[in-house]
């Protein structure tokens, strides 16, 4: 700096020679060396010109990964694009990418659909289960995640995708954590008697996979999935996601423990095996109210009850897959279950009705053993024309259900003042045995340039055996069977189909399916020393089309029709009366013809890659012929009711949702909005009569969150549900059932081993039947963490869930259809504090 004349000074140096150098951005820099005479230290410096001066900089390549890439049937996720904390699981980082969606139990659905199955470097693991791989795979690991409609096996093969795909997972290792050793131990207790703890081990060697798992706790804190998520598309509960409430019903205790293998023989072979136990004790205490109005009689039925059940399962799964050398592929799966079920039901129960009352207790204790198995098949023979296959596809199935049931009833019935007495003791045996077979082969010719033909045949045989033994065990009696409720059915079911497809598609923008098959149906059921045979046959012509338009890589459109049949199920052919419950009394009908699905759905989907949104929308109109539904009636001044089957027409539903993903103001906020309305024109019968529910759903959901750089993590919930059902007996009746929730949860890191967190969901219901449903609920948790060791491989936590017990009374399950208002509320976990120390383990190969 200089002096206040602007002169600089420097002292402390030695010698006379003095170099400065001039430099400043834009012009050349200069050089000047001077001597200093004399020893008075002091000279003056002449000016100095410096000329202009440019450069050009060479190219810079600045390298972003792509966050989201939509190809066709394929989402997939580019870990690298996004921020995720060090030592966090697969699970968390779902909950932070676009479209997905992580409930507490673990369940995941993406885009409002279930994720069923899941790979790793496209081979199953653990079996496919979801949680295995959700809550013991590190994000460092991890490359990418797809998130794939699968359509099946035999579909992939053929090349011709029609009907409705499951949502599956596939997870991409780095390249260089493909061989690498990682676990973890789980340990903690806590208050009300909480407890937890787990351990895993896994070995990844490119290839060779072997991991060991297992858990332990009564906090519902699962390490398995108990098999996959069922139901159809879409999964409605997903948009309940947010409630920071534990959705399963009861106090559970489980204890868990598995083996996967994965193995590569040679360059086209792959094999994995796994092997799970699970033993899951749930107690559950609950109450109820059925109204169920007939005309003249009005029938209100009211429980209270607690179940206990004790459910073993052993489950063992395997693979195999290989390629030729001559491009032949054999894909093989198989699952073998045993099952093994103790369960006691004890309720009070009260009916009424204008005139009648009986109040009393019913109690069951049931054992139930059930071995199942099933194997499936795929071979695609390969041609040296391109695009000539022949695939041929095989499933064997066995069901067997073995039960031995315990029944006692006991009720005083009052009758404008008459008390009567009504008892029952019941020992029921049951056997059933289902067995059932499919196969097709499809053989795919290509036609001309852009089109293929697919000809294909199937065939579904399924053969039902039961016997039910019912002994009358009261003391006053003989104990002998009662030969009224005995069941001896043998039931057959056979349908083949032959169809024909074709396919075009003359770029990649166009592509259009049409096929068309004729499917004779066949059932037969009969009691065995019974000469009556019920037959039933019918020929269906089955249409299917699909037109699939792409705008461009991120925007397409398709549409898309398909016709199924349904078999009824055994409790609804079987001609026995069952009165398990001797006030609602059921008696299956032998003569039900299965149901004709048909199903018209168009999808849209729109991605924006350089602004990471998402945009799709659904619209499926499902109509049945033939729909198996109830046929119930009562008898006049009485609370027994009798409830049959029978097929009728008119039934039909509409259902549109959509889903939309953006950043919200910056990168930093991510907003997922989603809604559906469905529409339900249901059927059923009251006294012969046929009679209509029409229910309109309507649900809304937001949510949005929140990342400030690595200090705060930040979600929040909003959702409404309105149901509106209508029927008409006696008279039409309204019930309008809103539910609204908003949920709000933060995290934050005060340094790099110490972070804190806080959770709260606030419900509101209006508008059920029974007072007891209207209840509002507040929950909030809590927690801090604490992380130490070498990499943070410790964590010390300490939660406390469910802070105002509020959770331990909302397990809310309603229902309308036909005549029937039903509404109960179930025990689920309440508050408890824990502290628990999980330690993660990791070693990676020596690099030669």
């Amino acid at each position: 700096m200089t002096d206040f004349l602007g002169h600089f000074s420097f002292s402390n140096f030695k010698g006379r020679r003095v170099s400065l150098s001039y430099s400043m951005l834009g012009y050349k820099s200069d050089n000047r060396s001077f001597f200093m005479p004399g020893n008075e230290g002091k000279i003056e410096a002449p000016a100095t010109h410096l000329e202009p001066f440019s450069v050009e900089i060479a190219d810079v390549n600045i390298l972003k990964v792509i966050p989201v890439v939509v190809n066709g049937d394929t989402v997939q996720f580019n870990f690298n694009a996004y921020k995720f904390r060090e030592n966090s699981l697969l699970e968390d980082a779902l909950k932070s990418l676009p479209g997905f969606q992580v409930g507490r139990d673990g369940s995941v659905t993406f885009n409002g659909q279930p994720i069923k199955k899941v790979k790793v470097d496209n081979k199953v693991f653990f079996g496919g289960d979801l949680l295995t791989a959700t809550r013991n795979l590190p994000v460092d690991f991890i490359k990418n995640v797809q998130a794939i409609d699968f359509y099946g096996d035999k579909e992939e093969e053929t090349g011709v995708k029609q009907g409705d795909p499951e949502k599956i997972l596939n997870i991409t290792l780095k390249d260089d954590h493909k061989k690498i050793y990682f676990g973890q131990v789980t340990g903690g207790g806590g208050t009300n008697s909480r407890y937890l703890g787990s351990f895993g081990a896994n070995k990844f060697d490119d290839g060779r996979e072997l991991s060991i798992l297992g858990s332990f706790n009564n906090t519902n804190t699962n390490l398995f999935s108990f098999g996959n998520p069922e139901g159809g598309n879409r999964n409605r509960n997903s948009l309940d996601i947010g409630d920071y409430a534990d959705p399963i019903d009861g106090l559970n205790e489980v204890s868990s423990a598995g083996i996967n293998f994965s193995d590569r023989w040679r360059k086209n072979t792959t094999f994995n095996a796994s092997y799970s136990f699970v033993r899951q004790k749930n107690e559950t205490e609950g109450i109820s109210k059925l109204t169920s109005t007939y005309i003249g009689n009005k029938i209100e039925r009211e429980e209270s009850y607690k179940i206990n059940n004790v459910d073993q399962s052993h489950k063992l799964k395997f693979g195999f897959d290989t390629k030729f050398v001559n491009s032949d592929l054999l894909k093989i799966d198989g699952n073998l279950t045993f099952n093994k079920l103790r369960g006691a039901n004890n309720k009070l129960t009260r009916l009424t009705n204008s005139s009648t009352k009986n109040q009393g207790v019913y109690r069951d204790l049931a054992d139930q053993i059930s071995p199942n198995g099933d194997l499936e098949a795929t071979y695609s023979k390969a041609f040296k024309k391109n695009g000539r296959k022949l695939v041929g596809h095989a499933v064997l199935n066995s069901n067997n259900v073995e039960k031995r049931e315990s029944v006692f009833e006991e009720y005083d019935e009052t009758d404008r003042e008459v008390v009567k007495g009504f008892r029952k003791d019941q020992f029921i045996e049951q056997n059933n045995y289902t067995n059932s077979t499919r196969a097709s082969l499809s053989y795919v010719e290509p036609f001309l340039e852009h089109s293929l033909f697919e000809f294909s045949y199937e065939f579904d045989v399924t053969r039902i055996e039961a016997v039910r033994l019912v002994k009358d065990q009261l003391p006053s009696l003989e104990q002998r069977y009662v030969d009224s409720l005995t069941v001896d059915y043998d039931y057959f079911f056979k349908n083949n189909k032959t169809g024909i497809t074709y396919q075009y598609e003359p770029n990649k923008k166009f592509k259009m399916i049409a096929g068309f098959a004729v499917q004779p149906l066949y059932m037969e059921g009969k009691l065995t020393n019974d000469t009556m045979v019920y037959r039933y046959d019918n020929i269906n012509l089955m249409p299917t089309a699909k037109i699939i338009y792409r705008f461009s890589k991120e925007m397409d459109w398709q549409m898309d029709y398909k016709g199924k049949n349904n078999q009824p199920s055994f409790s609804q052919i079987a001609p026995v009366v069952d009165n398990t419950n001797s006030r609602n009394v059921i008696i299956g009908n032998p003569e039900l013809k299965a149901e004709s699905a048909h199903r018209i759905a168009t999808t849209l989907r729109k991605s924006f890659t350089s602004s990471m949104q998402y945009f799709e929308t659904n619209f499926a109109y499902n109509f049945i012929l033939n729909k198996i539904v109830s046929d119930k009636r009562s008898s006049v001044n009485s609370t027994i009711q009798e409830t049959t089957f029978k097929n009728t027409t008119g039934y039909y539903d509409c259902r549109w949702y959509y889903m939309f993903n953006t950043p919200f103001i910056n990168d930093d906020f991510q907003l997922d909005l989603t809604g559906n309305t469905d529409y339900f024109n249901n059927l059923s019968f009251i006294d012969e009569k046929k009679r209509t529910t029409k229910q309109l759903v309507m649900n809304q959901s937001l949510q949005l969150k929140y990342l400030w750089s690595d200090y705060i993590e930040s979600v929040f919930n909003a959702n409404y549900m309105w149901n509106n059902t209508r029927y008409d007996i006696p008279f039409r009746t309204n019930i309008n059932v809103e539910t609204m929730f908003w949920g709000l949860g933060a995290r934050g890191y005060l340094n790099d081993n110490l972070s804190l967190g806080l959770e709260m969901s606030q419900r509101y219901n209006n508008g059920y039947a029974n007072d007891f449903m209207n209840k509002n609920q507040t929950i909030m948790n809590g927690f801090v963490e604490l992380t130490f060791f070498r990499n943070k491989s410790a964590l010390l936590r300490l939660q406390g869930y469910d802070l105002f017990d509020q959770n331990k009374t909302m397990g809310i399950v309603s229902e309308y259809i036909g005549n029937d208002v039903y509404e109960a509320k179930n025990s689920r976990l309440g508050r408890y504090f824990m502290l628990s120390l999980n330690v993660r383990l990791q070693k990676f190969p020596k690099k030669r």
